[in-house]
């Protein structure tokens, strides 16, 4: 016979539940993209407001998707444009130390939420996993990619960051990261799809392209700096796992 669970050992499992989804969006020069993005969040989100947020980032040159994020309801931070795409870690860590959420996703001004109640559906399949180390992976338009970084907030925490600062493509680190716990977490009853910058890219996309193939053609970045980053990520979040 199983034995009851005390009113206490009862609150504090509930205090642990993930309740939250802030999704993190850099932007710039896109506003027919927001506009899509906005209507799919507004369309999937009826009666479960409270389960997610959206955070945005964009840069200060760009007056005129500041004027249309200033008019929504959603946070928008502004700041320089730095170095563009290459200043993607900086801008997600400013994103995700504005946000509410217990639970953290890399999201782009080109996704679109099809599934009805998807943060609830998040939610629940990241519950299932007390020690809060996973890596959620939705159905997309391009799954291989495993672009959306779905992680919680405790994980980025013990890290220290949501993008480590030294590394290129943020949701390879976090995937590789996950997969060292074998926590790639297949959610497939949920659909965001994402329209890759590759194939519509947009400017900062475009002026790096020529880095990107050098990064990815570089053998001594993976062995030199993203196995050991992600070594090192995995390191300061053992402890976590159940």
């Amino acid at each position: 016979m199983e034995s009851l669970r005390r009113p206490a050992d009862c609150l504090t499992q509930a205090i642990d539940m993930l309740t939250r989804i802030s999704v993190l969006v850099p932007t710039r020069g896109r506003v027919g993209r927001l506009r899509t993005l906005l209507e799919s969040y507004d369309r999937t989100t009826i009666g479960v407001e409270d389960a997610s947020e959206l955070i945005f980032r964009v840069d200060d040159d760009d007056s005129e998707t500041q004027d249309f994020l200033l008019r929504t309801r959603h946070r928008t931070l502004i700041g320089p444009r730095m170095e563009g795409y290459r200043s993607m870690p900086q801008f997600f860590n400013e994103m995700y130390l504005a946000s509410s959420g217990d639970m953290l996703m890399c999201g782009n001004d080109d996704i679109i939420f099809q599934t009805t109640s998807w943060a609830p559906l998040l939610l629940a399949a990241a519950n299932e996993y007390p020690d809060k180390i996973f890596n959620l992976a939705v159905s997309t338009l391009n799954e291989g990619h495993h672009p959306f970084c779905i992680v919680s907030r405790e994980m980025v925490r013990r890290m220290g960051f949501y993008w480590d600062p030294r590394i290129f493509w943020g949701d390879i680190f976090l995937r590789d990261v996950a997969a060292w716990f074998g926590r790639l977490v297949p959610v497939p009853h949920v659909r965001i799809d994402h329209d890759w910058a590759g194939l519509n890219p947009d400017l900062t996309f475009q002026e790096t392209r020529a880095s990107k193939s050098r990064i990815e053609g570089d053998d001594r970045y993976w062995s030199a700096v993203h196995a050991p980053a992600v070594a090192e990520a995995a390191e300061r979040i053992k402890e976590m796992m159940a």
